[in-house]
C-alpha cells in the first residue's frame, strides 16, 4: 500500500496525533492505494474491508480532533469580535450526526469540510447565510418580505446588512464513520432503477452528536438591532428544525441552543476585558508614582504580609531591616508610616488605657517616635 506522492514519501508511516491537522492528514495522506497497469486505484489490504472505510476509520472514533487550547482561543476571539461589533453569538449543540462538505472531491468519494487552520469540521459562513435565507424564505411558515430579505442578504447588485461568520467547534471533536446505501446504482435507459438492485455501501465521515459549535453574526452597512434579532432568531429555528450541512432531510445536522455554554464564553470575554482595564489603570497609577513609592508598595505586598493593614505591613518591612543601609529611604518610610497611622486614627503618643503596655497602637507610636529621633538629621 502506498500514497500517490514522491517515492521518498509514498511509503513512509504518517501518524496523526492530537496536535496534528486532521484535515491535512485525511485529505492528503491516504495510504490505501496501489498501482495496477500503470494506474493508481484504491485497494483493500485484504479481506472484505472497503479501503475507503478503512481510511475513514483512521480519523474516526477519536476524541482529540482539534487542539482544545487553540479552539478555546479562537472561540474567545470570535465572541470578542461579535460583542465589540454589537452582533449576536451563541453555542449550539448537535442533536444528531453532522456532515459537512460531502460534496468536496476526495479519494473516499465523499469529502469533508475542514477548517483551514484549526483542522476541525466547521460550517462556512456562506453556508450559514444560505441556510438562514432558505429558512426565512420557505421554511419558517411565514412569507418573508422581499425588501426585508434583500436588506438582510443582499441581491445581485449589493451585499446584505448582515455578515455571517464561520461556525466552529468550541472543543476537541469526535468523528464517526457512517455509511449510505443507495439502491439505485449503475442503472441506464436499458436497465432502469428498481428495488431488485443491490445496495452500494458508500462510507463517509461525520461529526458525532453532542458536539458544540459557536455561531456568530454581525451587522454592517447600517444594520439595525431588529434586523440582527430577526436573523439570529431564524438561525436558531433553522438549526433546530431543518438542520445544517448535508443529509438534513434524514435528520442530520440538527442543533439546539446551549445558553450555559453561550453565557460562559461571553462572561469570560467580559472578565478578560475587566482584567485588561484594571491592568491599564494600574499601569497608569504606577506611572504617577515615584520610584521609592513603588519600592515601598512592592515590599509591603509580599506574600508574608498578606492580610495586614497598610500601617502593619509597612511596620513589619521597616522592622525587617529592608532600608537599614539607606538612611534617607528608612527615614522616608518611617515618616510615611507615621502619616498612615495618623490618617487611620492609630497614632497615640498618650494611651487612654489603664495598662498602656497592652495598648498596641500606643506602643507602636512610641517605637516610631524613637525611630524618628534616632534617624533625625
Amino acid at each position: 500500500m502506498a500514497r500517490p506522492l514522491y517515492k521518498t514519501a509514498s511509503k513512509r508511516t504518517f501518524k496523526l496525533d492530537g496536535s496534528g491537522h486532521a484535515g491535512l492528514y485525511f485529505d492528503k495522506f491516504c495510504d490505501k492505494w496501489d498501482v495496477r497497469g500503470g494506474h493508481w486505484r484504491l485497494s483493500s489490504s485484504g479481506g472484505d474491508e472497503s479501503p475507503k472505510h478503512a481510511w475513514i476509520e483512521t480519523v474516526a472514533g477519536r476524541n482529540d480532533i482539534g487542539d482544545s487550547g487553540r479552539l478555546n482561543e479562537a472561540c474567545l476571539r470570535m465572541t470578542k469580535l461579535v460583542m465589540s461589533a454589537g452582533g449576536r453569538s451563541g453555542v449550539f449543540v448537535t442533536e444528531s450526526r453532522f456532515a459537512t462538505g460531502l460534496g468536496r472531491s476526495h479519494p473516499v468519494e465523499n469529502g469533508f469540510a475542514w477548517h483551514q487552520t484549526l483542522g476541525v469540521p466547521y460550517l462556512a459562513g456562506s453556508s450559514v447565510k444560505g441556510m438562514i435565507r432558505a429558512w426565512m424564505k420557505v421554511g419558517s411558515g411565514n412569507d418573508a418580505d422581499k425588501g426585508e430579505m434583500e436588506r438582510l442578504f443582499g441581491d445581485k447588485d449589493s451585499i446584505g446588512s448582515i455578515s455571517f461568520l464561520n461556525a466552529i467547534p468550541t472543543a476537541s471533536v469526535r468523528l464517526e464513520a457512517d455509511v449510505m446505501t443507495p439502491h439505485f446504482a449503475g442503472w441506464n435507459e436499458l436497465n432502469p432503477p428498481g428495488d431488485w438492485m443491490s445496495p452500494v455501501p458508500i462510507p463517509f465521515l461525520a461529526t458525532a452528536a453532542g458536539t458544540p459549535f459557536l455561531f456568530g453574526i454581525v451587522g454592517r452597512y447600517g444594520a439595525t438591532s431588529d434586523e440582527l434579532d430577526l436573523a439570529w432568531k431564524a438561525l436558531g429555528e433553522a438549526l433546530e428544525w431543518a438542520g445544517a450541512g448535508a443529509k438534513t432531510a434524514v435528520g442530520y445536522g440538527r442543533m439546539v441552543h446551549d445558553p450555559d455554554r453561550s453565557n460562559s464564553l461571553k462572561n469570560r470575554v467580559e472578565e478578560e476585558a475587566r482584567g485588561v482595564k484594571e491592568r491599564l489603570e494600574e499601569e497608569a497609577r504606577q506611572a504617577t508614582m515615584s520610584p521609592f513609592d513603588r519600592e515601598v508598595e512592592e515590599a509591603c505586598s509580599e506574600k508574608k504580609y498578606k492580610g495586614l493593614r497598610p500601617d502593619q505591613s509597612l511596620l513589619k518591612v521597616i522592622e525587617s531591616g529592608t532600608w537599614d543601609d539607606d538612611l534617607d529611604k528608612k527615614r522616608s518610610a518611617i515618616e510615611r508610616l507615621k502619616s498612615e497611622m495618623e490618617k487611620s486614627g492609630r497614632w497615640r503618643p498618650v494611651s487612654s488605657k489603664k495598662k498602656p503596655e497592652k495598648d498596641k497602637d500606643h506602643q507602636n507610636t512610641l517605637k516610631i517616635m524613637a525611630w524618628i529621633k534616632k534617624t533625625k538629621k
